[in-house]
């Protein structure tokens, strides 16, 4: 509810700023009124909500800062900007999928497998080689399968926390290298269109927003309504970044399911295969 309260506080600064009084001291006041209460949890301070209420609050000019409020009350953002329920649903899947695969490699590991080759031995049996090249090599497919499981986890938590626009998101590593570029592209649009009214310089602005940042200058300039030009940007853009994060999250999903099918299939072969051979010999 980080955005309803960032929309209340911009909607009262706008009509409820006192005589001689700074537009901090405004902002400072309305948020800690118990009514803003009712409008969610404070909002964090390593979030865009809150660095834009930071950035107004610095601004001199108090016009300035209340156009700038008088933009953002008009934006209906918590619509857009709630983080996905199918999402929660995708990473929780990701880690049950993954504690499973520990689990089922722990028992054959340790109860399964020692147990058949206890068994070859007492029967003198020969070793399937399916078995002694499992028992050779089971570590490093382990390890294989746990850093593609452990990869899925990390990209779908992290496609996960994009929405909660947190600071520093577009630049950590998994966002840069491991999810799709129109993911980050659209991420970086969004978090520039938001923070437009409080600007300073174009020089903060990246190369991936610089078209749509001279765009709403133009706007600005113009007779339209930024508010409207600005909400109807953002629909678009998180459209965009809510179809590139559901196609990424399908394709490890569909990733995760392939390698859980070829783990299980190998722990049966390996385990049933020495129960016949077994029992020929019994």
């Amino acid at each position: 509810m980080t955005w309803e309260r960032f929309g209340y506080i911009c909607r009262r600064a706008s009509v409820d700023r006192k005589a001689a009084e700074s537009i901090s001291e405004c902002l400072s006041r309305i948020e800690n009124d118990k009514a803003c209460e009712l409008y969610g949890n404070r909002i964090p301070s390593n979030s865009f909500p809150r660095k834009i209420l930071n950035e107004i609050s610095r601004i001199d000019s108090g016009d300035e800062a209340q156009k700038a409020l008088g933009v953002y009350k008009e934006l209906n953002l918590s619509q857009h900007f709630e983080e996905p329920m199918r999402f929660k649903r995708v990473v929780a899947y990701l880690g049950y999928v993954t504690f499973i695969f520990y689990v089922v490699v722990g028992i054959y590991q340790l109860k399964v497998a020692p147990s058949f080759l206890e068994a070859f031995e007492n029967f003198d049996i020969q070793i399937p080689s399916h078995l002694t090249f499992y028992q050779d090599y089971w570590g490093y497919f382990v390890l294989i399968v746990s850093i593609i499981l452990i990869s899925a986890l990390i990209i779908g938590s992290q496609l996960k926390k994009l929405f909660n626009f947190g600071l520093g998101q577009k630049n950590s590593w998994v966002v840069r290298f491991l999810v799709f570029p129109t993911i980050r592209r659209s991420y970086i649009k969004v978090i520039n269109i938001l923070q437009f009214p409080v600007l300073a310089d174009s020089a903060s602005v990246d190369s991936e927003a610089s078209l749509t940042i001279n765009h709403l200058k133009n706007i600005k300039e113009s007779k339209l309504d930024i508010s409207r030009e600005m909400q109807e940007l953002i629909e678009i853009e998180m459209r965009v970044l809510l179809e590139s994060c559901e196609k990424q999250m399908k394709y490890i999903s569909i990733a995760v399911a392939l390698i859980v099918v070829a783990a299980v299939f190998l722990f049966l072969a390996s385990a049933y295969s020495p129960i016949f051979i077994l029992g020929e010999t019994v």
